[in-house]
């Protein structure tokens, strides 16, 4: 398997099994080091591409004012991306990092949720209102 296709395969797989497979496991289906995984789940923002997935796929099914629900979604995803490190006893480097990204990314959905919170949509200001 040619590396570039080796890169595609592994983004699937983590993006096919919603982030929950560990670089260990996707390097050992492929064949890879776990290091270079990491490597690459960092170069091509793998956690962003998950979330977007997340939110393209269930914007069919959700409403605009029920938005709040998909990124508390986004948030449950990362934090079992979390808990399933802090399950373990010893942490590689590449899932110390690992750990640090989805961090990053929880605390960015925790944004978002804020934003809507303080900004509502115009459906939730009362029409009675003068502005």
């Amino acid at each position: 398997m040619r590396k570039n296709d080796a890169r595609k395969a592994a983004e699937r797989t983590f993006l096919e099994d919603r982030g929950r497979i560990t670089n260990k496991e996707i390097a050992k289906k492929l064949g890879i080091h776990p290091a270079t995984i990491a490597r690459w789940k960092r170069l091509d923002e793998w956690d962003m591409k998950l979330v977007k997935s997340l939110n393209k796929s269930s914007e069919d099914d959700v409403k605009a004012d029920d938005l709040y629900a998909v990124d508390i979604r986004h948030i449950a995803l990362l934090n079992e991306r979390i808990d399933m490190y802090l399950r373990k006893k010893e942490l590689l480097p590449s899932e110390i990092l690992s750990l640090a990204e989805a961090k990053y990314h929880l605390m960015m959905c925790m944004e978002m949720v804020n934003e809507q919170l303080r900004y509502p949509f115009p459906d939730d200001f009362d029409e009675e209102t003068d502005f």
